[in-house]
C-alpha cells in the first residue's frame, strides 16, 4: 500500500533549472549533473529535484481555477456550453504558440544548414 501522507515529503535537492543562465536553460545543460549521476549509478528517488514553483500543481490549480470561473461566466453570458480547452489555452496557449514559432525557425534553419552541407559534400 502506498502511502500518501503530505505530512511525509522527503527533502530533495534545488531544481538546478531556478538558478540557470540563459544559456544553460537553452542547451538544458543544467540536467548534465543528473545524467552523470545516472551514467555512474541507477538513479534513486533522492537524486531527482523538488519542483520548480512555477510548476507546482497549487499554482497551477488556482490559476486553471480562475481561467475556468471567467470562462463560466462568458459561456452563461453567450447562452453556450463552457469548454475546458478554451480555458487551458488561455492559460497555456501564449507558451505553446511561442514554442511551436521558434521549433519552426530552429527547424527551417537546421534544414536548410544541412542540406548546404550535403550539397556541398564531396562524391566518393
Amino acid at each position: 500500500m502506498i502511502n500518501m501522507n503530505a505530512d511525509l515529503k522527503e527533502e530533495r535537492p534545488p531544481h538546478p533549472r531556478a538558478n540557470a543562465n540563459f544559456f544553460e536553460i537553452l542547451t538544458f545543460g543544467w540536467t548534465l549533473k543528473l545524467f552523470q549521476t545516472g551514467k555512474k549509478r541507477d538513479l534513486e528517488i533522492n537524486d531527482l529535484y523538488s519542483t520548480l514553483k512555477e510548476h507546482s500543481s497549487s499554482l497551477l490549480g488556482n490559476e486553471l481555477e480562475k481561467k475556468w470561473r471567467i470562462e463560466l461566466a462568458k459561456a452563461k453570458e453567450s447562452s453556450r456550453h463552457p469548454s475546458l480547452l478554451r480555458a487551458l489555452l488561455k492559460m497555456f496557449g501564449a507558451k505553446l504558440m511561442l514554442c511551436g514559432f521558434l521549433l519552426l525557425i530552429i527547424e527551417t534553419v537546421l534544414c536548410r544548414i544541412m542540406i548546404c552541407c550535403v550539397s556541398n559534400w564531396p562524391s566518393i
